[in-house]
């Protein structure tokens, strides 16, 4: 399985897959980028979904990356001159012993999609934390 294949089991808002990898050979480097052609304008005008989508694909690379060996550095929004380009993972070296994402691995192709629609709490600041240290 490839790690592109893994990385877009990710659930999106209709399974629209909104995004699009490229993978440099060279500078092994991965780039995740926002595909409009999955944009929903009627139920999700902000590309809240979209983006939230691109982040669970993101997230399956990461995992998928580690659980080939490897140890990803994620970069968010690395070009401030091309919107699209939502990330950059760089495969950097072989996995240490650092926390390993790649327990999550088996989680990878059990996902499934929630027609459900998003709340309107807002997300704790110890919880947004968090979620930026993690990346």
């Amino acid at each position: 399985m490839s790690l592109v294949e893994d990385a877009t089991a990710a659930p999106s808002m209709h399974n629209t897959q909104p995004w699009r990898f490229e993978y440099s050979r060279r500078s092994r480097v991965f780039r995740l980028r926002a595909d409009l052609r999955g944009a929903l304008p009627q139920t999700d005008p902000e590309l809240r979904a979209l983006h939230i989508g691109c982040g669970a694909a993101l997230m399956n690379l990461r995992v998928a990356v580690a659980h080939e060996g490897w140890e990803a550095a994620p970069r968010l929004l690395p070009d401030p001159v091309d919107p699209m380009l939502l990330a950059s993972v760089t495969l950097t070296r072989p996995l240490g012993d650092e926390a390993d994402p790649a327990v999550l691995y088996p989680a990878v192709r059990t996902r499934h999609t929630s027609r459900y629609p998003f709340a309107e709490t807002e997300i704790p600041a110890s919880v947004r934390s968090a979620l930026v240290d993690a990346t």
